[in-house]
């Protein structure tokens, strides 16, 4: 039953079910919003995304894999490849998957969700591009979201 004494089944909003592991990942800044079941269904399913994303208490950066693709790349150094740094894995094939992912799924979400996942991919593109153009010693600036953490790469 919902708040307004509805079978769930008949009723078509639904409330969000899958919290953010943490601040920079959440969808919805109100959990308690009922959104129309199939969106609810949509959010909650790019929140779990989100949430694998980030990585809560992380030792680099903000925690996200945005971060970890130009901290690999940084460790890799000018011309080499990318050093993995946790249990051998590299977060560009990551991030490059869960873009492609997160573009399916934006036309079924909400507005402010739509927003903070066009955000997170534009955040993955620029750290795939810094990690490219490090890579080939181009010495890139730094992403503005990733500055607070620059001393971790290197500047």
């Amino acid at each position: 039953m919902n708040p307004k004494g509805n079978n769930e089944q008949s009723n078509p909003l639904k409330k969000l079910r899958t919290p953010p592991t943490t601040s920079e990942a959440q969808l919805i800044q109100n959990r308690e919003t009922w959104l129309p079941r199939a969106e609810a269904l949509a959010v909650d399913k790019a929140q779990e995304v989100m949430n694998d994303l980030y990585r809560e208490g992380a030792e680099y950066g903000d925690g996200s894999c945005a971060f970890m693709v130009m901290k690999e790349q940084f460790e890799g150094g000018v011309g080499n490849p990318p050093q993995s740094l946790k249990d051998s894995t590299l977060h560009a094939g990551k991030c490059q998957q869960y873009i492609k992912g997160l573009r399916r799924h934006l036309a079924k979400l909400s507005s402010e969700a739509q927003q903070k996942i066009e955000q997170e991919i534009v955040k993955m593109e620029e750290a795939l591009k810094w990690a490219e153009d490090y890579r080939n010693s181009d010495e890139p600036e730094i992403p503005r979201w990733a500055k607070p953490w620059k001393e971790q790469l290197g500047k």
